[in-house]
Protein backbone atom coordinates (compact mmCIF):
# COMPACT_ATOMS: atom_id res chain seq x y z
CA UNK A 1 0.00 0.00 0.00
CA UNK A 2 2.65 2.22 0.78
CA UNK A 3 4.50 1.88 -3.02
CA UNK A 4 1.07 2.88 -4.18
CA UNK A 5 0.83 5.71 -1.99
CA UNK A 6 4.66 6.68 -3.41
CA UNK A 7 2.96 6.32 -6.85
CA UNK A 8 -0.05 8.47 -6.24
CA UNK A 9 2.04 11.27 -4.67
CA UNK A 10 4.78 10.96 -7.96
CA UNK A 11 1.75 11.44 -10.10
CA UNK A 12 0.10 14.44 -8.07
CA UNK A 13 3.27 16.04 -8.06
CA UNK A 14 4.40 15.73 -11.71
CA UNK A 15 0.61 17.58 -12.33
CA UNK A 16 1.28 20.44 -9.88
CA UNK A 17 4.95 21.10 -10.98
CA UNK A 18 6.61 22.80 -13.96
CA UNK A 19 7.56 20.44 -16.88
CA UNK A 20 11.09 20.91 -16.77
CA UNK A 21 12.23 18.05 -14.79
CA UNK A 22 15.32 20.56 -13.46
CA UNK A 23 13.20 22.74 -12.58
CA UNK A 24 11.72 19.90 -10.40
CA UNK A 25 14.62 18.92 -8.79
CA UNK A 26 15.12 22.60 -7.65
CA UNK A 27 11.60 23.36 -6.98
CA UNK A 28 12.41 20.77 -3.81
CA UNK A 29 15.70 22.48 -2.77
CA UNK A 30 13.73 25.83 -2.99
CA UNK A 31 10.85 24.44 -0.82
CA UNK A 32 13.96 23.00 1.59
CA UNK A 33 15.67 26.47 1.51
CA UNK A 34 12.33 27.55 1.96
CA UNK A 35 12.00 26.00 5.70
CA UNK A 36 9.89 23.01 5.03
CA UNK A 37 12.87 19.80 4.64
CA UNK A 38 10.13 17.28 5.04
CA UNK A 39 8.12 18.36 1.83
CA UNK A 40 11.93 18.55 0.19
CA UNK A 41 12.96 15.47 1.11
CA UNK A 42 10.08 13.65 0.16
CA UNK A 43 9.94 14.79 -3.16
CA UNK A 44 13.54 14.37 -3.55
CA UNK A 45 13.05 10.97 -2.65
CA UNK A 46 10.31 10.57 -5.55
CA UNK A 47 13.17 12.11 -7.95
CA UNK A 48 15.53 9.39 -6.92
CA UNK A 49 13.47 6.51 -6.66
CA UNK A 50 11.85 7.12 -10.49
CA UNK A 51 14.86 8.50 -11.88
CA UNK A 52 18.12 8.20 -9.85
CA UNK A 53 18.89 11.50 -10.59
CA UNK A 54 22.35 12.24 -8.70
CA UNK A 55 21.02 15.86 -7.25
CA UNK A 56 18.07 14.09 -5.61
CA UNK A 57 20.27 11.52 -3.94
CA UNK A 58 22.89 14.27 -2.87
CA UNK A 59 20.39 16.40 -1.49
CA UNK A 60 18.83 13.25 0.48
CA UNK A 61 22.35 12.68 1.97
CA UNK A 62 22.65 16.21 3.18
CA UNK A 63 19.79 15.80 4.89
CA UNK A 64 20.24 12.80 6.53
CA UNK A 65 23.71 13.81 7.30
CA UNK A 66 21.95 16.83 9.20
CA UNK A 67 18.76 15.28 10.44
CA UNK A 68 17.07 18.18 8.58
CA UNK A 69 13.11 17.06 8.00
CA UNK A 70 14.36 13.34 8.67
CA UNK A 71 16.51 11.30 11.19
CA UNK A 72 19.93 12.12 11.34
CA UNK A 73 21.34 8.56 9.95
CA UNK A 74 25.36 8.84 8.89
CA UNK A 75 25.09 4.81 7.44
CA UNK A 76 21.90 6.24 4.90
CA UNK A 77 23.89 9.35 4.32
CA UNK A 78 27.09 7.94 3.15
CA UNK A 79 24.66 5.57 1.49
CA UNK A 80 23.26 8.09 -0.83
CA UNK A 81 26.69 10.45 -1.13
CA UNK A 82 27.74 7.50 -3.00
CA UNK A 83 25.30 6.96 -5.16
CA UNK A 84 25.41 10.60 -6.04
CA UNK A 85 29.21 10.23 -6.42
CA UNK A 86 28.19 7.13 -8.94
CA UNK A 87 26.32 9.14 -11.08
CA UNK A 88 29.33 11.82 -11.62
CA UNK A 89 27.98 14.21 -8.62
CA UNK A 90 31.40 15.95 -8.08
CA UNK A 91 30.75 17.93 -4.79
CA UNK A 92 29.43 14.23 -3.39
CA UNK A 93 32.45 12.86 -4.00
CA UNK A 94 34.27 15.48 -2.56
CA UNK A 95 32.32 15.12 0.23
CA UNK A 96 33.23 11.38 0.77
CA UNK A 97 37.17 12.20 0.42
CA UNK A 98 36.44 14.74 3.45
CA UNK A 99 34.78 12.36 4.82
CA UNK A 100 37.34 9.46 5.03
CA UNK A 101 39.96 11.70 5.20
CA UNK A 102 38.53 13.33 8.58
CA UNK A 103 36.90 9.89 10.46
CA UNK A 104 33.62 12.01 10.03
CA UNK A 105 30.56 9.55 9.80
CA UNK A 106 32.96 6.84 8.29
CA UNK A 107 35.86 4.94 9.83
CA UNK A 108 39.07 7.62 8.53
CA UNK A 109 40.82 5.87 5.50
CA UNK A 110 43.29 8.23 3.57
CA UNK A 111 43.40 5.32 0.42
CA UNK A 112 39.71 5.85 0.42
CA UNK A 113 39.47 9.75 0.83
CA UNK A 114 42.09 9.37 -1.84
CA UNK A 115 40.26 7.72 -4.35
CA UNK A 116 37.31 9.85 -3.84
CA UNK A 117 39.11 12.99 -4.05
CA UNK A 118 41.11 12.07 -7.06
CA UNK A 119 37.39 10.84 -8.85
CA UNK A 120 36.61 14.69 -8.29
CA UNK A 121 39.88 16.08 -8.91
CA UNK A 122 40.51 14.78 -12.42
CA UNK A 123 37.08 16.10 -13.59
CA UNK A 124 38.00 19.75 -12.64
CA UNK A 125 36.81 19.84 -9.11
CA UNK A 126 39.16 22.44 -7.38
CA UNK A 127 38.40 21.78 -3.77
CA UNK A 128 39.02 18.05 -4.29
CA UNK A 129 42.28 19.19 -5.86
CA UNK A 130 43.76 21.27 -2.76
CA UNK A 131 42.40 18.23 -0.66
CA UNK A 132 44.78 15.81 -2.90
CA UNK A 133 47.51 18.05 -2.60
CA UNK A 134 46.95 18.50 0.71
CA UNK A 135 47.51 14.61 1.42
CA UNK A 136 50.58 14.75 -1.26
CA UNK A 137 51.86 17.45 1.02
CA UNK A 138 51.79 15.53 4.24
CA UNK A 139 52.24 12.27 3.26
CA UNK A 140 48.56 11.32 4.68
CA UNK A 141 47.76 7.96 2.89
CA UNK A 142 50.19 8.12 0.41
CA UNK A 143 54.06 8.44 0.62
CA UNK A 144 54.70 12.14 1.27
CA UNK A 145 55.42 14.19 -2.19
CA UNK A 146 55.19 17.66 -1.88
CA UNK A 147 56.63 17.91 -5.24
CA UNK A 148 52.92 16.35 -5.95
CA UNK A 149 51.09 18.20 -3.98
CA UNK A 150 52.17 21.35 -5.25
CA UNK A 151 50.89 20.26 -8.63
CA UNK A 152 47.61 19.67 -7.10
CA UNK A 153 47.50 22.90 -5.19
CA UNK A 154 48.58 24.77 -8.32
CA UNK A 155 45.78 22.97 -10.35
CA UNK A 156 43.39 24.10 -7.87
CA UNK A 157 44.83 27.97 -7.97
CA UNK A 158 44.55 27.96 -11.99
CA UNK A 159 40.75 28.05 -11.04
CA UNK A 160 41.21 30.53 -8.86
CA UNK A 161 40.53 28.51 -5.50
CA UNK A 162 41.79 30.87 -2.92
CA UNK A 163 42.56 28.30 -0.13
CA UNK A 164 45.20 26.91 -3.26
CA UNK A 165 46.37 30.56 -3.64
CA UNK A 166 47.18 31.72 -0.09
CA UNK A 167 48.87 27.97 0.68
CA UNK A 168 51.04 28.54 -2.58
CA UNK A 169 51.36 32.03 -1.62
CA UNK A 170 52.41 31.16 1.92
CA UNK A 171 54.91 28.36 1.16
CA UNK A 172 56.45 30.18 -2.20
CA UNK A 173 56.85 33.84 -0.50
CA UNK A 174 57.24 33.40 3.12
CA UNK A 175 60.37 30.84 2.87
CA UNK A 176 58.80 27.90 3.91
CA UNK A 177 59.97 24.86 2.62
CA UNK A 178 57.73 21.97 1.28
CA UNK A 179 60.15 19.62 3.20
CA UNK A 180 59.09 21.05 6.22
Amino acid sequence: MKIISHYFSFFLLCLCIPASYSASIEEAYDIIRNGDPKAGYEMLQLFAEADADPRAYYGIAHLRKEGWGVDKNAVIAIEYYKKAAAFGHLRAMFDLGTFYQNGHMVQQNYPEAIKWYESAANEGYAAAMYGLGGLYFNGLGVKKDPDIGTIWFTKAAKTGFAPAIQFLDQVNNLGMSSED
